[in-house]
């Protein structure tokens, strides 16, 4: 499984505010493998992109694609629609 990771916004969407991060899990720790496949897994992060979020100014806006098997899903997900613990992997990865 490969995560991709595109981040832009938070204090007036300026581009230091903005990340990009690609992961490989299978170059992963056996524990941090697991975590990352468990939250990044599409279904969980379909149901995350689902949920209604409030105004979103100066938050950030992550684009998140997941492919496994040649296979690509890609979300859109706002700040306030990750769990604090996904953030920190995120900051992790």
């Amino acid at each position: 499984m490969i995560i991709e990771i595109a981040a832009q916004g938070g204090f007036g969407g300026i581009p230091a505010a903005s990340l990009h991060k690609t992961i490989d899990l299978a170059d992963q720790p056996e524990q941090m493998r697991q975590e990352l496949s468990d939250a990044f897994e599409p279904v969980e992060l379909a149901r995350l992109a689902s949920q209604p979020c409030g105004p979103d100014a100066d938050r950030m806006t992550y684009r998140i694609t997941v492919t496994e098997d040649r296979q690509s899903h890609s979300f859109t997900l706002k700040e306030q629609q990750i769990p604090p613990d996904m953030l920190d992997l995120i900051d992790q990865m």
